[in-house]
């Protein structure tokens, strides 16, 4: 057999990456389907969904990066074509991940609250917040195991189980949103818990379907999956090599968010509810880009397992143009219709106009974004993941001085906060390409 990868065309780059953007509708479409309802309650839960949201991901974030750093080794292992040790990788995220999921479990259900009560000043958003984390703390361990699993069908470039396990997240949580936030079909009316309950009950019918769907699809033989084998710290200390520093790039960038949203909070309930309404429409303009970057973090791996460098530009080059095109269709069709995608937020007219000026800050951000995203999963997929921390950090320490200048200091309006993302995006697409160049003339690909 030839390798994976002859010379990848667009539409075969497109074959891989669709489906995992489908997959990145997932944690996505909790969010806006969580807001969306909750915005017919009142702003005080759109708020708190946003805060008490945005915590629970921050903690997900440590096993989805994990997951990141799994894909990138199976990618490597299978453009290798060391199939057999992609059971070892395997299990051993698996005994790991359950681990990390109760420890981080602990601290979201029991800590969560002494935690948010640190940083909110409403009491209204800090009960509701309290209220939903306490519920959604138990997804972490439905989360965390999908994470792996997909990583898995990840990084063999086989990705439409991602987009299944999308679908079912969906509309499970549509349809339990629907019943336990208003109290449908016999349910008690439950509001913001019923939300979180909703999110939760979605995420175990997807990991459920997921397992299946491995026993039943997948040459378990072939990878050696599943097989339990004893514990070995050697292998756990290969994965976690690769894996930790993306897991704590993750923690970090979500926990700058949560802070951002937290200096936001200081502002007022309005400029809150703006911003979650403004964080959700950002999260569907994502989608795509963050679809491309997980493709890219396989596709680069693969070839260095294939010992393909010379090929890594030139696809880095390729999936660059498709998320810029596709970030610019998208960016004009929101400015044509602003209201239509602000108004699935909430039926509050005076909140969609407000809103408005915000989503044209973030606009541009996005192209921004839709190559930058490529460059720093391109040095993540390189393996260097240390790097791809660096990188992180240094961004994040401009982006979140920025942000307290604006907001706190000079006390701007809130669309004047948005725009620190391009301060954001452009130091997170120079750096990775410095890098990149530097690294492709010192052969470190090698």
């Amino acid at each position: 057999m030839g390798g994976i990868f002859k010379d990848k065309t667009y539409k075969e780059i497109w074959e891989i990456s669709y489906p995992i953007i489908l997959g990145g509708v997932a944690q996505t479409a909790i969010n806006i389907t969580d807001s969306a309802f909750l915005g017919r309650i009142s702003e005080v839960a759109l708020g708190a969904s946003a805060i008490a949201g945005l915590f629970y991901v921050t903690f997900m974030m440590l096993g989805y990066g994990f997951g990141v750093g799994v894909q990138i080794i199976i990618a490597r292992l299978n453009g290798e074509r060391k199939y057999a040790l992609m059971g070892n990788v395997l299990d051993h995220s698996l005994y790991f991940l359950t681990l990390l999921s109760f420890i981080l479990f602990v601290i979201m259900h029991w800590g969560g609250p002494y935690l948010l009560s640190y940083f909110v000043k409403s009491e209204g958003v800090l009960e509701a917040s309290v209220t939903f984390i306490k519920v959604r703390s138990y997804a972490i361990f439905f989360s965390s195991f999908v994470f792996v699993i997909r990583s898995f069908f990840t990084g063999i470039a086989q990705t439409k189980v991602v987009f299944y396990t999308t679908a079912i997240v969906a509309v499970l949580n549509v349809l339990f949103n629907y019943i336990l936030v208003f109290g449908h079909w016999g349910f008690p009316r439950m509001e913001i818990a019923g939300s979180a309950w909703a999110s939760t009950i979605a995420e175990f019918v997807a990991a459920v379907f997921i397992l299946i769907y491995t026993i039943k699809t997948v040459d378990l033989k072939k990878y050696k999956l599943f097989a339990l084998q004893s514990f070995n710290f050697n292998y756990l200390k290969e994965v976690l090599y690769t894996a930790a520093p993306v897991m704590l790039q993750m923690f970090i960038a979500l926990t700058s968010w949560f802070i951002f949203f937290m200096i936001i909070e200081q502002m007022g309930e309005r400029p809150l509810a703006i911003s979650n309404i403004i964080r959700n429409a950002y999260m569907i303009l994502m989608i795509p880009l963050m679809g491309f970057g997980s493709a890219t973090n396989t596709l680069v791996s693969t070839l260095i397992g294939e010992k393909k460098y010379n090929q890594v530009f030139v696809m880095i080059k390729k999936i660059s143009i498709m998320s810029f095109v596709i970030s610019l269709i998208v960016m004009l069709i929101l400015n044509i219709m602003p209201e239509i995608m602000l108004g699935i937020f909430t039926n509050n007219d005076e909140l969609i106009k407000a809103s408005i000026p915000s989503l044209r800050v973030i606009d541009g951000s996005l192209l921004m974004y839709s190559v930058s995203t490529i460059v720093l999963s391109a040095v993540s997929g390189s393996g260097n993941t240390l790097m791809s921390l660096i990188i992180e950090i240094v961004t994040i320490i401009f982006y979140l001085f920025a942000t307290y200048l604006v907001a706190v200091r000079w006390e701007l309006p809130i669309e004047w906060v948005w725009s620190v993302e391009y301060i954001y995006f452009f130091f997170m697409g120079i750096m990775p390409y410095a890098y990149l160049k530097y690294a492709q003339k010192r052969n470190f690909f090698n």
